[in-house]
This record gives C-alpha cells, sequence and structure tokens, in this order.
C-alpha cells in the first residue's frame, strides 16, 4: 500500500486484549482499518495524528509520518 494524506482518523483500544487500531479516513474518501499495535504504539500514533499536520499513512503497516521539517523549527 501506498502512503497516502490522513484527512481523519479513529482510535479503537481494546482494554481487554491490550490493543488497539486506527480508521484511517484518506484524501481520497477511503477509509481502512490499521492492523493491531501495542499501548506504546498507539501511544506514539496518536500523539503524532493529534499535534502534527499534515499527517501521511499506511494502514496495512500502521505507519504514520510528517513531512519534513527543518531542524529547530517549534511547533505551531
Amino acid at each position: 500500500m501506498a502512503i497516502k494524506l490522513i484527512q481523519k482518523y479513529q482510535g479503537w483500544w481494546d482494554s481487554s486484549q491490550n490493543r488497539g487500531h486506527f480508521w484511517f479516513t484518506y484524501y481520497d474518501n477511503t477509509r481502512e482499518r490499521s492492523v493491531y499495535v501495542n499501548a506504546s504504539e498507539f501511544q506514539i500514533m496518536m500523539d503524532m495524528l493529534r499535534n502534527e499536520k499534515p499527517v501521511y499513512g499506511d494502514h496495512t503497516r500502521a505507519l504514520v509520518t510528517t513531512q519534513s521539517e527543518e531542524t529547530g523549527e517549534e511547533e505551531s
């Protein structure tokens, strides 16, 4: 799967199994479910999805990434 721009996301955490997954809605309005991730991965991904813009992803690998930024650039 290619890395695509994420427009919206939804996080699902299952405390009984200590794992979670995400639903990504991409720029082309396709909605896809990610593979399961553990607690630390879920927390990192949720932080990036909440605080970074724009965010790109690949649901087949539970991957999220941002565009490159200059070193020392302040968060907005």
